[in-house]
């Protein structure tokens, strides 16, 4: 009788998309492009390799750029003799005043403390990346906070808000932009940039290698 021998077949690689919950089949590491869950259409990596090195610095640019961006003045408004200028901090205090709490209570979510959580777990994810296992595994909650922040930091609706109440104001008023608005325009672009460009799955994979090796 012909002898059959038994082949064990190692199991591809699976990921688990974080909105559907779909396990897919790893892709690999030559694959170019972004990479997309097919039932959700949720984004899993991005279009670049992700390089600790430059989004590191990236996000220690925002972070220093962010404290000016929260209390230095947004704009200046001047009608009629009077003059006033507001910075998002102060915006966010007085609206948390009366009746506008509930909205203030917003706004200090999603405009202060979700972005500076998505500073700091961004900045501790991409330093674990860079060090290797040197560093140590980061704990999973940095990756959570992560991936929730990147949701609720709402910072460039609040500048488009800015731009479009400018643009209403210009013909009752004399409105100049202050060192605040300049702040908050380059880190709202340089925290897109950085999202863009470390994707959470991405920089998990990135992570699980450098543990690894």
């Amino acid at each position: 009788m012909p002898k059959y021998r038994v082949v064990e077949t190692m199991p591809a690689p699976a990921l688990q998309c974080p909105d559907c919950g779909t396990h897919l089949a790893e892709p690999s590491r030559q694959a170019r492009g972004a990479w997309r869950c097919p039932r959700c259409d949720c984004q899993l990596s991005g279009a670049w390799s992700l390089r600790p090195d430059s989004l590191l610095a990236l996000t220690v640019a925002t972070a220093v750029l962010w404290l000016p961006a929260l209390i230095l003045p947004l704009m200046r408004l001047e009608n009629l003799g009077l003059d006033r200028e507001a910075s998002l901090l102060d915006c966010v205090l007085r609206l948390m005043e009366g009746a506008y709490l509930p909205v203030g209570l917003l706004l200090l979510l999603t405009l202060v403390i979700m972005p500076l959580v998505n500073l700091l777990s961004a900045g501790r994810l991409l330093w674990a990346a860079r060090v290797g296992s040197g560093g140590g595994a980061p704990d999973p909650l940095w990756m959570a906070m992560y991936r929730h922040s990147r949701e609720w930091a709402m910072t460039d609706i609040f500048l488009l808000g800015i731009l479009i109440a400018m643009t209403k104001l210009g013909d009752m008023a004399t409105v100049t932009p202050g060192p605040g608005l300049f702040c908050l325009v380059v880190a709202v672009l340089l925290r897109l940039i950085i999202e863009t460009l470390a994707q959470p799955d991405q920089l998990q994979r990135l992570l699980e290698a450098r543990h690894d090796s």
